[in-house]
């Protein structure tokens, strides 16, 4: 019989003698099939109020709740909200008024709703009261059960407790439930008389869960989700961003309730993946980010992307990913061991950390993208080495491959990116007692570096930032050799030295073809010299435009260039040749346009002159109080 049918039946029984527990795992949909499923099968006979415990404190706080949730089934309509209405406002009014006697004044300041008795049929039609969340309610687990049971035996209401009982019963094991002997919370004293009827010795101050449960609990469901259902529900009652995503989503939705599917009954209890909707609906609006970026860089294999996502969403909301002492390697184990859709070559880096430290970068999920696709189009065994982490790589292919990219590294043919996937392969390979054909020479790695650096600042460096990091507290796991390697690539990253060198470049290039778009551009970048080339494309820039560009010109570069020269990474010595350079050049043209009797062009190169006089100045007198 079908979990549903069991919460029917019950519910269908007259004056049953006890609550009905329905069980199962966070996440999985008991509250879902409650609210929709349960309320729809009943809509013509029965009322189902769900309440939450989620962290209530007393079990007063039960008894409001409840009532007020029975009053709004009862009150749905216009009429009755008016007359609620009103008799809150009586009472904010009488208690205001300072002639009126205090016991009227004590009345008008007690909550209304306790003053009312709630009865177990609304309309003729049954109420079913159903309390959920029970395991996360902070109401000592005795009191809890007690004040439901006054509901149940009492007060004859058909009672469902939602709860998951294995938490229930692991929060017993660390933390015995203490019963309060004097406790009676409500106007029968429900809660004594439940613990009257149980048998518990007067110097014991705990009782065990099963014992709890035999004097409430008339039966228990374990909740057997129908998981293509549930999936089909969430994803067609999601709110989607765009059309595209939804109908990417739906093509998805067989594999995902695969994912959901049940464990095997032999699988140990601990063992069984968890089966979380809440996170399902999560990974869904979350990778909605992610996918933009796919298909904006047309990336092959969407879907493999998206079910490595989903399965590292759930396992980490269950704290089952998460970084250790080796990073992420044996915790993704675990992942793919419960699901097998999980394959760590379809999960990005960049992504994995917006997941565990909510750290997001598209510039630098796109590098990682490009880095991909060139790892995919791999083809032969060095291309493969030199791209891939050594575990996923097969021994031939190592021993073939590792001699050419080792002599790549030598001689500087990497990029840093690579030269970094080298060193911790270098870790791993140990750590997989997996020895390579050849010995590693550092000290020849640390000179290839240096020679992939020094082309990089020579020529274009733009693609060539550096993504991939080694963090420090995993500087254990590497020897003194490859610690000392990675370091030199580290201080290229903290100086900023490719960063400066892209915006050199890109300032040049720019200032070459339109001032206007390199000052739009640059204006807001770092930059740590300002040199001889940069002064003659400057000044070149300048020439080139009629009085109104120079007006413009004038003030831009002065409002940039002000700035950046206070700045402790700029090489001042190197500046001031750099704006002396340009300083002669504009003198030069001021000639030029003396001869002509330019005089508008006149007064704003004189403008220029002046302002690059200051800074020439500025730069001076920072050296002279060193």
């Amino acid at each position: 019989m079908k979990t549903l049918d069991e919460l029917v039946y019950y519910c269908d029984e007259i004056e049953p003698v006890g609550a009905l527990l329905l069980s199962g795992e966070w996440g999985c949909g008991k509250t879902y099939l409650i609210e929709h499923e349960l309320k729809a099968a009943l809509k013509d006979k029965a009322v189902v109020i769900r309440v939450s415990l989620f962290g209530m404190e007393n079990t007063d706080e039960i008894h409001t709740v409840v009532k007020r949730a029975w009053l709004t089934e009862i009150g749905s309509d216009k009429k009755w909200s008016s007359i609620v209405k009103k008799a809150k406002l009586s009472k904010a009014i009488l208690a205001r008024l300072d002639f009126l006697p205090e016991w009227i004044k004590g009345l008008a300041s007690t909550d209304w709703v306790s003053l009312i008795d709630i009865k177990n049929e609304i309309d003729g039609k049954a109420v079913i009261l159903v309390f959920d969340d029970l395991e996360r309610c902070n109401i000592n687990l005795m009191d809890v059960l007690g004040t439901i049971n006054s509901y149940c035996e009492n007060q004859h209401f058909h009672t469902i407790i939602v709860a998951n009982q294995m938490k229930i019963q692991g929060q017993q094991k660390n933390k015995p439930i203490k019963i309060d002997i004097n406790h009676g919370s409500d106007a029968n004293n429900n809660d004594k008389k439940l613990i009257a009827e149980i048998e518990y010795q007067k110097d014991e101050k705990t009782l065990p869960y099963a014992k709890i449960k035999e004097k409430i609990i008339q039966r228990t469901v374990e909740y057997i989700p129908d998981y293509p259902q549930i999936v089909h529900s969430v994803i067609m009652n999601i709110h989607y961003e765009e059309d595209t995503y939804r109908d990417f989503i739906k093509e998805c939705e067989t594999d995902l309730a695969d994912l959901f599917a049940p464990a095997d009954d032999n699988v140990n209890q601990e063992n069984k993946h968890p089966h979380n909707i809440r996170s399902l609906k999560c990974a869904i609006k979350d990778f909605y980010r992610v996918y933009k970026v796919l298909v904006k860089n047309d990336l092959e294999d969407i879907k493999k992307w998206f079910y490595s996502f989903v399965s590292y969403t759930i396992a980490y909301k269950a704290n089952i990913a998460r970084e250790g002492n080796y990073g992420t390697l044996f915790t993704d184990d675990e992942v793919r061991k419960l699901y097998p859709m999980f394959q760590n070559q379809y999960m990005l880096n960049t992504v994995k950390n917006w997941i565990l430290r909510g750290e997001w970068s598209e510039n630098i999920l796109e590098q990682e993208i490009t880095f991909i696709k060139e790892r995919n189009r791999a083809r032969t065994p060095v291309e493969i080495v030199k791209s891939n982490c050594v575990m996923d790589v097969d021994e031939e292919v190592l021993n073939e491959g590792f001699a050419d990219v080792l002599n790549m590294a030598y001689t500087g043919l990497l990029t840093l990116d690579e030269y970094i996937l080298f060193i911790e392969n270098s870790c791993w390979a140990r750590n997989f007692d997996f020895l390579f054909p050849e010995t590693i020479n550092w000290d020849k790695i640390q000179e290839g570096i240096r020679i992939c650096i020094e082309d990089l600042i020579r020529n274009k460096a733009e693609g060539q930032q550096i993504h991939k990091i080694i963090t420090e507290d995993n500087r254990k796991y590497f020897t003194e050799d490859e610690w000392n390697t990675y370091n030199i690539i580290e201080n290229i990253r903290n100086e900023n030295i490719l960063v400066f060198s892209n915006n050199r470049r890109l300032y040049i290039e720019k200032m070459n073809k339109d001032a206007d778009a390199a000052f739009a551009e640059c204006q807001n970048k770092v930059f740590d010299v300002f040199d001889e080339e940069m002064a003659i494309a400057s000044a070149d820039a300048y020439a080139k435009g009629n009085n109104c560009h120079k007006h413009d010109y004038v003030v831009n570069f002065n409002r940039m260039w002000k700035f950046n020269i206070i700045s402790s990474d700029m090489k001042k010595e190197k500046c001031i040749q750099g704006f002396c350079k340009l300083l002669d050049m504009l003198r030069t043209q001021l000639v030029e346009l003396e001869s002509e009797n330019k005089k508008i062009a006149m007064r704003h190169t004189n403008d220029f002159i002046e302002n690059v006089n200051k800074i020439i100045e500025i730069l001076k007198n920072d050296i002279s109080k060193k």
